[in-house]
């Protein structure tokens, strides 16, 4: 809520009736944002699409951007608890997670969140649009809501392949992302080029393909440090004697 309304007294049918401009503001949001973009939809259409009065949407959010980040921040949240819940789990069965525990708890999720729920496909149609029209925001909001998680990850990560230095980590890490969102984004390609043998529909067997496909990533040996060749100083009397040796051959 922005600063000038704080300290506004609001009673109990007005809450009530805020709780559900503002839950209708946010449904309409998504659905319009998800099939417009960002750019394609004004604070009047979002109003008019929930029927409430358009000021509500300052009121509420801030704004546009504001009301971006809630429905953006919405469908973040319960991944980022499950995956954290996940690996807490993990961590408790005594000793350290195995690679495979590791990136089951960081993968599991955003599969079963895309899969069969059409908010999941909705949340993945906005993400996609925002990469197209703004990816500025985009950037923003992601760091905004999964930063902290990701920073998490590849700590436990880092822990379990001490073989690896944080950058190779994190390299490991931005390829296992794009794994993820990919798998997510475009299913249809690998059941076209697998004329239907593999269908990323199933969420299980895509777990295990893609787990088994990051775990020999991540093992893969680490990357050779590059190493400088040292100069070899030529004595100066070997350098002479080579230059008067030239001479004479002419």
């Amino acid at each position: 809520m922005p600063e000038q309304w704080k300290g506004v007294k609001v009673t109990r049918s007005a809450k009530a009736s805020e709780t559900t401009s503002r839950e209708k503001l946010i449904l309409s949001a998504e659905r319009l944002f998800a099939t417009f973009g960002f750019d394609g939809v004004s604070v009047r259409d979002i109003a008019n699409d929930a029927k409430v009065n358009s000021a509500l949407l300052g009121y509420y959010f801030g704004g546009k951007e504001g009301l971006l980040a809630e429905v953006y921040t919405r469908h973040c949240e319960p991944l980022k608890r499950e995956r954290c819940r996940l690996l807490a789990e993990y961590r408790a069965e005594g000793g350290p997670p195995s690679l495979e525990a590791i990136l089951d708890a960081f993968i599991r999720p955003s599969l079963m969140a895309n899969h069969g729920s059409e908010d999941g496909r909705s949340f993945l149609r906005l993400r996609a649009i925002l990469s197209a029209e703004n990816s500025m925001l985009l950037e923003r909001l992601v760091a905004e809501n999964f930063d902290e998680t990701s920073r998490t990850f590849v700590k436990a990560l880092c822990e379990c392949l001490p073989e690896l230095n944080r950058e190779d980590v994190f390299w490991r890490f931005h390829f296992l992302l794009g794994g993820i969102y990919y798998t997510a984004l475009g299913p249809h390609r690998i059941r076209i080029l697998s004329k239907g043998k593999c269908d990323p529909a199933d969420p299980e067997a895509t777990r295990e393909e893609l787990i088994r496909f990051a775990a020999a990533g991540f093992r893969a040996a680490p990357k050779r440090a590059k190493v400088a060749r040292a100069k070899v100083a030529v004595p100066v009397n070997t350098t002479v004697r080579r230059r008067k040796r030239a001479a004479s051959v002419k």
